[in-house]
C-alpha cells in the first residue's frame, strides 16, 4: 500500500483533482485500469476518475488548473476527458 500512496502523492494531477473536488464539494475516486496496473507494477497512461456528481465540472476545473487543455465533453454520458503530461484523464459523473 505504501507504493500506491507514494505514487499518488508524487503525481501532481491527483493533488489537483483532490483540491478541485474539495472546492466543488464532491467526492472523486481513481478507478479502473490505472489502479490495476499500479498494483501490478505496470505503467499506465489512462486515468479514470469517478465523481459523485459533477464529473464534467470537475474535469473543467482541473483542466483550468493545469493550463486549459482541450476538454472533450460527452454530456449524454456525463463524462469529460483531457490529455495532460502524456496522460489521458477521464472523469465520469
Amino acid at each position: 500500500m505504501q507504493q500506491l500512496k507514494a505514487h499518488l502523492d508524487n503525481n501532481k494531477i491527483f493533488e489537483l483533482v483532490a483540491q478541485e473536488a474539495n472546492n466543488l464539494n464532491v467526492k472523486a475516486f481513481v478507478i479502473g485500469g490505472f489502479v490495476r496496473d499500479l498494483l501490478l507494477g505496470k505503467s499506465s497512461k489512462d486515468i479514470d476518475i469517478v465523481v459523485e456528481g459533477k464529473g464534467i465540472e470537475l474535469a473543467e476545473a482541473v483542466a483550468k488548473k493545469v493550463g486549459n487543455p482541450k476538454v472533450s465533453v460527452f454530456k449524454s454520458f456525463g463524462t469529460a476527458m483531457f490529455n495532460y503530461n502524456n496522460l489521458e484523464i477521464e472523469f465520469v459523473g
